[in-house]
């Protein structure tokens, strides 16, 4: 509506002009060098008017001629960009239909000409590691790292995330600690790296990150909970499987306090003792004191492993406890065993013939048959060593048998 209105206007200016013109009786006369050009009014502003247009529509050429080049090299920009634009939805749509090959062809194809090159490659990686082409995920994702720079943190957790979700987890975890270095508090880097070493038992750097990964991750709390009692476990046991004591001590000593207190990862700090040192009086200790608090087999069995340095001390405490829990095979068995090493034979055989009765381990069996074959009962001997090896006991005795044996042996 506006245009025509204006068009109307142009129009009765125009023919209001001409109107005015025609009634003027001037004329225009211009003489150059002795010559003379005599025009009407009207005749000379339309030729200056029609120059003027004429001037302007050639500068307006001239303009377009020498600009020309770089509009065509402009043009020819934005419609390569509009077609990697296409591309990349093209390929982004192939690769939640599953068309790996298909995304990745689109993808990498228009990444050179695209205004977001870092979205490409990324995506043709995804789409290679899906093929399962790791050659050629690894050189996107080394292209998605050179055209920008400053995502170096998204490429770095997708290199690990591929890498991990290949079962490579050695790799993950490398490139997980790199980039830790770099973004210590970032909470998707301590997630993934949390994972890696629960994967690969890596206990000790669980144990470092996992203060930090409480504070910054965004993990529920009960999975939190468990991954610190998972690593407390296997820190304390991967100390004792090597045998080192100190070790032990000093991966017992760096938790905290809370889980300290929970049983499973008290259980592995006493079997880690036991194993380093059957006599271990600190082993002795904690034994007593969970016992104290809770009547648990998994504490009874450790004092069945245990070899004390003062049997008869611990004796007296066992004995106490048998008039609580007189029918126990498991302390009967403790029982048993200290009185062994304390050379009271007839006490000995008591218990241990009662804990045989009460359905304890074949280790109960196997003591009593040796220590009747040592007071010279063979036949009484041959029964139980049979019943020993019914339940299963085996025929090679275990080594702390084989001690309480000598023990016996040298106290008759």
């Amino acid at each position: 509506m506006k245009k025509l209105f204006l068009i109307l206007a142009v129009l009765l200016i125009s023919v209001a002009a001409a109107l005015w013109f025609h009634d003027q009786t001037g004329y225009v006369l211009v003489h150059v060098n002795g010559m003379s050009v005599q025009a009407s009014l009207f005749l000379a502003v339309g030729a200056l008017l029609a120059g003027g247009l004429a001037l302007y529509f050639l500068l307006r050429l001239l303009w377009a001629l020498w600009r020309g080049p770089r509009d065509v090299r402009g043009w020819w920009r934005r419609r390569r960009q509009l077609v990697a634009r296409t591309r990349l939805l093209r390929g982004m749509r192939r690769l939640a239909e599953g068309d790996s090959r298909g995304a990745e062809q689109d993808l990498a194809r228009a990444a050179p000409n695209s205004e977001t090159p870092l979205i490409h490659y990324l995506g043709a990686a995804m789409a290679a590691h899906r093929e399962g082409a790791a050659p050629r995920r690894d050189q996107y994702l080394a292209m998605a790292d050179q055209a920008n720079p400053e995502a170096r943190l998204a490429v770095g957790l997708v290199q690990a995330q591929l890498h991990m979700e290949d079962g490579q987890y050695e790799t993950g975890f490398a490139t997980l600690n790199l980039l830790q270095e770099q973004w210590p508090r970032q909470g998707r880097i301590l997630e993934l790296l949390a994972l890696c070493c629960e994967r690969l038992g890596e206990w000790d750097r669980l144990l470092e990150i996992l203060p930090v990964v409480q504070r910054h991750a965004r993990l529920p709390q009960e999975r939190l909970r468990l991954l610190e009692r998972k690593a407390a476990r296997g820190a304390l046991e991967q100390a004792a499987a090597a045998l080192d004591q100190e070790r032990l001590r000093r991966s017992w000593a760096r938790l905290p306090r809370a889980i300290c207190q929970d049983d499973a990862v008290l259980e592995a700090y006493v079997d880690g003792l036991l194993l380093c040192d059957a006599s271990s009086d600190e082993a002795e200790r904690l034994l007593r004191k969970a016992l104290g608090r809770a009547w648990d087999t998994r504490w009874l069995q450790g004092l069945v492993r245990l070899a004390p340095r003062n049997p008869s001390a611990l004796l007296s405490t066992v004995e106490g406890w048998l008039k609580q829990h007189p029918e126990d095979p498991l302390l009967l068995l403790v029982a048993g065993k200290l009185s062994l090493r304390a050379s009271l034979w007839g006490q000995a055989r008591s218990f241990l013939e009662a804990a045989e009765q009460r359905g304890a381990p074949a280790e109960a069996s196997y003591l009593l048959a040796s220590l009747l074959e040592r007071l010279g009962e063979e036949a009484q001997a041959c029964r139980h060593y049979r019943r020993g090896l019914e339940a299963g006991v085996g025929l090679e005795p275990l080594a702390e048998l084989e001690q309480v044996h000598r023990e016996t042996a040298v106290s008759a």
